[in-house]
C-alpha cells in the first residue's frame, strides 16, 4: 500500500470521495427501493485512475460518509457496502490500466447493472422491505433498464475524454498511484 504514502495520491482520492458523496446526494433521486443519479460517473472515473484496492477502500469510505452525512430513509444497511465494493471491482477490472473503449464501458455497465443493481441491491431491498425477491426483482427491471441505458450512453460519451484528461493531469501533478500505466 505504498500508494497511501503519496500525499498527492491521498489528496486526489479524498477529492474523489468528497465529489462522489456530493454528486450522489445532490444529483440523484432516491426512493426506498430505487436510485437514479450521476454518481456512477465519479465511480467510473475514480476506478479508471486508482487500482482495485484503493477503489474499494474509497468506495467503502464513500458509503459510510454519505450515510453519516445524509442518512437515507431506510437507514444504513451494511450489505449495501458489498454492492459498492462489487461495483468498484467491476469498474476497475474494465477501466484501470486499460484504454477506455466502448467495449470496456459496455462490459462494465452491463456487469454492474446485472450483478450490483439488479441482483445484489434487489436482495438487500428485499431483505429490508420483507418483499419476496422475485417481486422486487420484477419491480426493479424497468428502472434498471433505464439506468443501464443512461449509464452506458453517458459513459461512452464522456469517460474516454475525461479519463484521458484526468490521467494526464494526475501524471503532471505526480499524484498517480504507484505503477500506474499513464
Amino acid at each position: 500500500m505504498k500508494n497511501l504514502k503519496n500525499i498527492r495520491t491521498m489528496i486526489l482520492l479524498s477529492f474523489f470521495i468528497a465529489l462522489s458523496v456530493v454528486v450522489s446526494k445532490f444529483f440523484s433521486i432516491t426512493t426506498m427501493s430505487q436510485k437514479v443519479g450521476l454518481g456512477f460517473i465519479v465511480t467510473a472515473l475514480m476506478c479508471s485512475i486508482f487500482n482495485p484496492s484503493l477503489a474499494v477502500i474509497a468506495s467503502i469510505i464513500i458509503d459510510l460518509v454519505a450515510n453519516l452525512l445524509f442518512p437515507t430513509p431506510g437507514g444504513f444497511y451494511l450489505p449495501f457496502v458489498i454492492t459498492k465494493i462489487a461495483s468498484a471491482l467491476i469498474y476497475t477490472f474494465f477501466l484501470y490500466r486499460k484504454e477506455i473503449t466502448r467495449k470496456n464501458i459496455i462490459c462494465a455497465t452491463t456487469l454492474n447493472t446485472l450483478i450490483t443493481s439488479l441482483f445484489l441491491n434487489t436482495i438487500w431491498v428485499s431483505q429490508l422491505t420483507g418483499n419476496p425477491f422475485i417481486s422486487q426483482f420484477l419491480l426493479r427491471i424497468p428502472s434498471m433498464a433505464f439506468n443501464y441505458v443512461l449509464h452506458t450512453i453517458v459513459l461512452v460519451i464522456i469517460l474516454p475524454k475525461l479519463a484521458r484528461l484526468l490521467r494526464n493531469e494526475v501524471k503532471r501533478l505526480g499524484a498517480q498511484p504507484e505503477n500506474a500505466p499513464y
